[in-house]
């Protein structure tokens, strides 16, 4: 009975720590926004990311990344970072966050095919390149890819065609890697410049469209929103918009998922809101909100 008792326990212990958090979070800019001449309030972005207790987020807009490293360093111990050398032709690098004390980074790399798709990708030209990451979950010895994106913005026709083309590379970048390495769980995640997915418009299709091709599941579509802006008129309010989100492979998710909305947009619960509502995070930090999925 002792030796049956002993085994159930260890069980349960392996199955809660098999468990794990992934997001995405676009920090505008880190750590200077010249656009609107804003620094990264870090106090109120150490917060934001102590509370999240992601295992691996995906960032996007590392502007500075030698000062995204020692920040993390300092204010996050034992998380590492592993951030792209480009950056597209706003120097907005990208990459993940993760814990080291549950997940273990084999490799990373970045892939400029989607930068601009069809001709040659430029370090500091067109849009961001992929962040690749193989990770290994410690408890479980699982291996699984990591994808960090931040795709072209606008919702403009030529703006849509281009995100059209960038799905169909990533699509095909996993297809390539399930073959040549054997690993079968990805995730997706980042700023995927969906703006017409609340509306269920071309980017609600595409995205949809890509998730059932290579067999994933959207962790996050249930969310309502993961970012803010002027909604296109003076009136004071800022409306919501999901641009970013998680998407998985089954084999990843095991049995259970549980998406997390944060931030200012947990804040006014995805309604139209004021700047004062919206608060510091959307101020001095960024109009996105970080967003989790915890699986297991």
């Amino acid at each position: 009975m002792k030796c049956a008792v002993t085994f159930l326990a260890l069980v349960a212990s392996l199955s809660l720590q098999a468990a794990i958090t992934i997001g995405a979070y676009n920090i505008r800019n880190f750590d200077y926004d010249e656009r609107y001449r804003i620094r990264t309030n870090k106090t109120e972005l150490t917060s934001m990311l102590l509370n999240l207790k992601a295992d691996v987020l995906s960032v996007e807009e590392i502007n500075n990344t030698a000062e995204f490293n020692t920040f993390i360093t300092t204010k996050m111990p034992g998380y590492k970072t592993a951030l792209s050398e480009c950056g597209g032709e706003h120097g907005q690098h990208l990459g993940f966050i993760y814990n080291s004390n549950t997940v273990e980074m084999l490799s990373f790399n970045e892939d400029l095919a989607v930068s601009d798709p069809g001709q040659a990708g430029g370090c500091n030209t067109g849009s961001r390149p992929l962040g690749i990451g193989l990770f290994q979950i410690k408890a479980t010895k699982q291996k699984f890819y990591g994808m960090t994106a931040h795709l072209k913005s606008g919702s403009n026709p030529e703006s849509i065609q281009k995100r059209t083309k960038q799905f169909e590379i990533i699509k095909n970048i996993i297809k390539e890697l399930k073959t040549k390495t054997g690993v079968a769980d990805f995730y997706l995640a980042g700023d995927l410049n969906t703006t017409q997915y609340i509306s269920q418009g071309q980017d609600f299709k595409m995205l949809t469209k890509f998730v059932s091709d290579l067999g994933m599941v959207n962790l996050t579509d249930k969310l309502g929103c993961s970012a803010y802006w002027w909604g296109g008129t003076e009136d004071g309010m800022e409306d919501p918009s999901l641009l970013d989100h998680v998407v998985a492979t089954p084999g990843l998710i095991k049995t259970t998922v549980k998406p997390q909305l944060n931030g200012h947009c947990k804040k006014v619960s995805c309604k139209q809101a004021s700047l004062a509502q919206l608060g510091v995070s959307y101020e001095s930090v960024s109009d996105h909100c970080p967003i989790t999925a915890t699986i297991q």
